[in-house]
């Protein structure tokens, strides 16, 4: 049995002891002259290569071009070459496709400029191919290569790599060194390689890499691993691999410090943590901060490490403290944006922010929007993370217009609200928001009782409340649990001293029944107590039909109109929705269906709804899916259009 200590060359493509060079002839010597005394034995000449030092283990690499036969050569010539690719010998579909993916000869589309170029492909791919067999296991791997000219059909010049994996090497023992940890085995369970597979680099490479995410994870910010070392038997084909892995010290939260350019002062910055001192140290908590300090817009960079703290905790831990660095961002920002909704029209929207205007985290936006049916100017003063993260203080005044199907409107708003959000840096299992607002508001809508089109300026205080309860898995894909929310206004009209309670239930289900299939479902119901229609300004009034509503039909075009076809709106609303959404991969298609109506008088009711269906289309990004639907009105009546189409980030619910 020969046994081969080798330290594995994981990071390189070979992995394979070097085949032993042949014994170099030795010259013979020279006869000595007759009759002469015989010499005694001369010393063996010193051999440089021999009392040279070793090469480092793990420096130790493959020249794979040893094991291939030379590129067949061909006469030098111009012009361009056209070839085919054979690949035989490997040892299964998988690999051939994986290969076929590396290959410079495949790549090349059976085009090189010259001769010349061909074999220098082919003479890459054949050592390309000995060292990918080998990362997979296959440790006596050899390749070969060869070109045969066009002839008889064939009129292109075909390249045939052949590889000889032989036989597959697997792991035997499998040990991990070093101190356990608390609890024991974290070492043990985050590296998933066990005896009996494959010597496979990448997946061991892998699996040594979840060492260094996991241990992390659990207390140990100091993780380190030694040199890996494998012993290899080519007569039972199995390896030995030895990790030695030092876990470090186990953690505990410290303080915050600020190292360099004091982005946010160091009382703002202890908001944003979700970990406080004394809590047991994870490195995906400080991943969270890092990408909260960027979403600030504060930073331009942003860094939190660990650095080790003096003196062991009680339980024997050791604190670490966190020290932020980050370079800041540019103060001013400029964007700009175009849309089209079906029944909204186009718009263009431009905002201008200063990001700290008032410190920290006091942000300005100057706001402009036109459009076919809407414009709008306005600023909003937005105070971020205010006592807690996420707590934020909105502050708008702006003036609109209106020309919509419904009604026209001129109306300007004043409004502050304290609200406690869900991010998808963070999403949260409840969240709230009290506010204050005041419209002035000049508005041209249909009166049911005078049977006619006025116009009247309404003045309306409002009080909105909202809270919301969310038990689902993601914030814009969910795919399983449930939202509940309920959000009631209680406003008063001051010319005529009406009040009136707006109140919007929303609750959705989510229920994954196969791996790539989620159900989906929504109810929503709407009611303005105390009020009558033609007391509620045309704004204010419940409306249906849309993206956000029931797709098909046009924006606010399901429910009471007036004689000339105008939507009049209604103190009541009921929307149901269902949704199947399968996914495959960064891919998606949906099908649904929408019900609704509004209704002008009494409480939210199920009878006479008006039903919507289509499919849609999703493309997964990393910030939520993009959404594209057509739908079309299954209980269409005269102006109702044939096809709605409608795109927007996120599901519809």
């Amino acid at each position: 049995m020969l046994g081969l200590a080798i330290a594995l060359a994981l990071r390189t493509a070979a992995w394979a002891e070097p085949p032993p060079l042949p014994p170099s002839p030795s010259p013979s010597p020279a006869p000595a002259p007759q009759g002469a005394p015989p010499s005694p034995p001369a010393s063996p000449a010193p051999d440089s290569e021999l009392n040279a030092p070793l090469e480092p283990l793990d420096q130790f690499a493959l020249d794979a071009a040893k094991l291939t036969a030379p590129v067949q050569t061909r006469g030098q010539g111009a012009g361009r070459v056209a070839y085919a690719v054979r690949i035989e010998g490997m040892p299964s579909k998988d690999l051939l496709k994986r290969f076929r993916g590396l290959s410079a000869l495949v790549r090349g589309r059976g085009r090189a400029p010259d001769a010349e170029q061909l074999d220098a492909r082919s003479a890459g791919d054949a050592r390309l191919l000995a060292s990918f067999l080998r990362s997979q296991g296959y440790f006596d791997a050899a390749t070969h290569v060869s070109a045969a000219p066009p002839s008889g059909r064939e009129k292109r010049e075909v390249i045939t790599l052949n590889a000889e994996p032989g036989a597959r090497y697997t792991l035997d023992k499998v040990a991990l060194t070093g101190p356990d940890t608390v609890p024991p085995g974290l070492v043990q369970a985050a590296f998933r390689i066990r005896s009996g597979q494959p010597v496979v680099a990448p997946i061991i490479l892998a699996a040594e890499a979840q060492i260094t995410a996991r241990l992390p994870q659990e207390g140990y910010p100091f993780v380190k691993l030694g040199a890996h070392d494998v012993v290899l038997d080519d007569e039972t084909h199995t390896a030995d691999y030895l990790l030695p892995v030092d876990p470090g010290v186990r953690a505990r939260f410290g303080t915050l410090q600020i190292v360099g350019a004091h982005v946010l002062p160091l009382w703002q910055l202890k908001v944003l943590p979700r970990f406080r001192a004394g809590d047991l140290y994870d490195s995906r908590k400080l991943d969270d901060l890092r990408r909260e300090l960027i979403a600030t817009g504060l930073f331009a960079t942003a860094e939190a490490t660990p650095q080790p703290a003096s003196g062991p905790s009680p339980d024997g831990t050791t604190p670490v403290d966190i020290a932020v660095t980050g370079t800041p961002a540019k103060p001013h920002s400029l964007s700009g944006s175009v849309g089209y909704q079906t029944g909204l029209g186009g718009t263009a929207e431009i905002d201008w922010t200063d990001h700290d205007l008032w410190p920290p985290e006091g942000a300005l936006t100057v706001r402009g929007l036109a459009g076919t049916q809407q414009s709008l100017a306005g600023l909003t003063f937005l105070r971020s993370d205010l006592g807690q993260r996420d707590e934020n203080l909105q502050l708008i005044a702006q003036v609109s217009r209106e020309t919509l199907d419904a009604y026209n409107a001129d109306t300007a708003e004043v409004a502050a609200t304290l609200a406690r959000i869900s991010t998808p840096l963070w999403q949260k299992l409840w969240t709230w928001s009290v506010g204050v607002e005041g419209l002035l508001s000049q508005e041209t809508g249909y009166d049911p009782v005078a049977a006619a089109t006025v116009r009247r300026t309404y003045e309306i205080a409002a009080l909105p409340l909202q809270a919301q309860y969310d038990r689902s898995d993601d914030l814009l894909n969910p795919t399983r649990g449930f939202r509940i929310s309920l959000q009631p206004t209680p406003e008063v009209s001051v010319g005529d001293g009406q009040v009136f309670m707006e109140s919007l239930f929303n609750a959705s289900a989510y229920a994954p029944v196969l791996s790539n299939l989620v159900l989906a479902g929504r109810l929503q119901l709407g009611d303005l107590f105390g009020a009558a229609v033609q007391d509620v300004a045309p704004s204010q009034r419940f409306y249906a039909g849309g993206g956000g509503s029931v797709r098909g039909y046009a924006y606010q075009g399901v429910g009471p109109k007036s004689p000339q076809g105008a939507p009049i709106g209604g103190v009541s609303s009921t929307l149901v929705s269902g949704e199947a959404r399968w996914r495959f991969g960064d891919y998606g298609l949906v099908a649904f269906i929408d019900g609704g109506n509004v209704f002008e008088s009494g409480a939210p009711r199920f009878t006479g709804l008006r039903f919507g269906a289509g499919l849609g289309f999703r493309y997964f990004t990393s910030f939520g899916p993009l959404r594209f639907d057509l739908a079309t009105p299954l209980t269409r009546r005269p102006g109702d259009p044939a096809l709605g189409v409608y795109i927007s980030i996120g599901q519809a619910f």
